[in-house]
């Protein structure tokens, strides 16, 4: 029974970012790592979204201005953190105004989705939580970036 509450208690955890003005969270079980984005390799006549590639520790991993993908007025115009996320097996970093830490949302802190928020569809959000006054949009990253859409944003040797 403790291990089962303990599995819970992870996918209850999300991270935090910013995009914008706005705050939104991604469950922390698909997230790898938090990276400084250096050396950023623009693609050219790639998408608008597609920010380019990145070596990360010998990896090449696709960087993706998630600002871009959901039409969110970006704040910051450098691109200087990313969320390296797992994605149908494929590592993916997602380009965000500012991270800034963990969450714990048990289901009764989570509203269900409006039908849409500063413009961005209901089918890419999985709920609202609440936290100290504060609303955070909890979305689905793996119906915003679909495992065909990362392979088709560069070269299959990459």
């Amino acid at each position: 029974m403790a291990k089962e509450s303990a599995s819970n208690l992870i996918h209850e955890q999300y991270i935090i970012f910013n995009l914008g003005d706005e705050e939104y969270a991604i469950p922390i079980t698909i997230v790898e790592e938090i990276v400084k984005i250096t050396n950023l390799i623009r693609v050219p006549q790639s998408k608008n979204f597609f920010a380019g590639i990145m070596d990360i520790r010998g990896k090449v991993v696709r960087m993706i201005d998630l600002a871009k993908r959901l039409n969110v007025k970006n704040t910051s115009e450098s691109l200087d953190r990313a969320i390296v996320i797992n994605i149908g097996g494929k590592s993916v970093g997602v380009i965000v105004d500012k991270v800034s830490h963990v969450v714990h949302f048990p289901a009764g802190q989570v509203d269900p989705p409006p039908p849409s928020v500063k413009g961005i569809s209901s089918r890419y959000i999985t709920g609202v939580g609440k936290k100290e006054n504060r609303f955070i949009i909890l979305i689905d990253i793996e119906k915003i970036l679909t495992a065909e859409e990362i392979s088709e944003l560069a070269p299959s040797s990459v």
